[in-house]
């Protein structure tokens, strides 16, 4: 499992559950990362699985081993949850954000390792414009879609520079979304993969799950729960649809990437009309 790290579900000859996460040399910082972050979180009652052991040193290949939570993915079981069991892990998730935005504020904007970083954004928009960056590149080695959809997306980013100035370098966590938060009988069991933590506007966390669920052919259920627990405001809704867009862009960039895979990602017809309607759905309401 996973794009950047090579992750397994182990049982152990005992019977013990455990997660192992694997990495390349080159990417052990990223195993350091969830190391300090998974310590300062803790403090803040994230529920985060214990860390049993890790290697950092090791000339193959680093790890970390952590331990197995209860249950799977949301994205695996949230066709058969609740509209209750979704409003209530929508709250949960708010709960959470709410408690890592009290980390102290950090120097800058961005997907930090730590506090001590220099690889931040001076403004939040400037993250924003690195990320329609990375869609453009990955787009153009792909070659699966054209590069003028990110364009498209990114014609609308002048549009909300009043808004984004007015964000601050608060933490929050932007993978939470319908992967890395494990669900076990309907109830939020923890939090998984903490590599960094990102820092400015949390509504990118909630874009990034409406995205994934659009491409699933999911109801929103869980979206409309989250917005109404955070009281979202009506002028944030089209901030909401700009970064969804910048999602959207984000997935269809993916496509034909190799990522820690032997192949690249599949071509898969259906998808890619899926994402341009998607696109299109989202630019129309901005």
């Amino acid at each position: 499992m996973g794009n950047c790290h090579f992750v397994f579900d182990v049982i152990t000859e005992s019977g013990r559950k455990v997660v192992a996460r694997v990495a390349r040399p080159e990417n052990k910082n990223l195993l350091e990362n969830a190391i300090g972050w998974s310590r300062l979180l803790k403090t803040k009652g994230v529920p985060l699985p214990e860390i049993l052991a890790f290697k950092l040193n090791s000339t193959n290949f680093p790890y970390l081993i952590l331990e197995r939570l209860k249950g799977t993915d949301l994205n695996e079981v949230y066709p058969q949850l609740s509209k209750i069991e979704k409003k209530s892990l929508a709250t949960e998730l708010v709960k959470i954000q709410n408690s890592v935005k009290n980390l102290p504020t950090a120097k800058g904007f961005g997907f930090l390792a730590n506090y001590e970083t220099d690889s931040y954004c001076r403004t939040w928009s400037g993250v924003l414009r690195n990320s329609l960056a990375r869609s453009r590149n990955r787009m153009k080695s792909g070659g699966v879609f054209e590069t003028k959809a990110v364009a498209r997306v990114e014609e609308h980013l002048y549009k909300f520079e009043n808004y984004f100035s007015q964000i601050r370098p608060v933490a929050f966590l932007d993978d939470i979304t319908t992967k890395n938060v494990i669900v076990h009988k309907g109830k939020l069991s923890g939090i998984v993969d903490v590599d960094w933590v990102c820092f400015g506007d949390n509504l990118l966390t909630i874009a990034l799950a409406r995205m994934s669920l659009l491409l699933s052919n999911y109801d929103l259920d869980y979206i409309e729960f989250w917005c109404d627990e955070i009281k979202l405001k009506e002028g944030q809704k089209q901030i909401l649809d700009f970064y969804t867009a910048l999602f959207c862009v984000d997935f269809m960039s993916e496509i034909g990437q190799v990522f820690n895979k032997e192949k690249p990602l599949a071509i898969d017809s259906e998808k890619h009309r899926k994402l341009h309607s998607i696109l299109e759905n989202l630019l129309a309401s901005i």
